[in-house]
């Protein structure tokens, strides 16, 4: 079990001569600001969900939105790379219906995702 605190905290005099903690999410102020895409979001859901400490763990650290931002990425990268990969081995119908081309594509898409959320998002960081 650990004792050493996570943090070491710089502290402010409040108006009522309180000590208040200063805080800030993460080192980086750009990746606090980031938008969360898909796949980081379906992460952290996975997180809070079944390992409810490490998340916590990661907040204090101030590491959470740098995790978030690298499994969107990896996840996006990834998907695109399993795209190309069933495409080879699954080829685009020789046809002109334009309806069948998408279906195949979409089949495409969605198996990369299911390939890559098993993979990728849903596993422990």
């Amino acid at each position: 079990m650990r004792t050493e605190p996570l943090m070491k905290f710089n502290y402010r005099k409040g108006e009522d001569s309180l000590l208040y903690p200063e805080l800030q999410i993460s080192e980086n102020e750009k990746t606090d600001q980031m938008p969360v895409g898909r796949f980081g979001n379906l992460w952290k859901n996975f997180m809070l969900e079944n390992h409810p400490h490490r998340l916590s763990e990661l907040v204090a650290q101030g590491k959470i939105n740098e995790m978030i931002l690298k499994v969107d990425e990896e996840a996006e990268s990834r998907k695109e790379r399993l795209i190309q990969e069933l495409l080879t081995a699954q080829l685009m119908p020789d046809t002109e219906d334009t309806m069948e081309r998408a279906a195949h594509m979409g089949m495409i898409t969605d198996t990369a995702e299911e390939i890559m959320i098993s993979e990728l998002v849903l596993q422990p960081r």
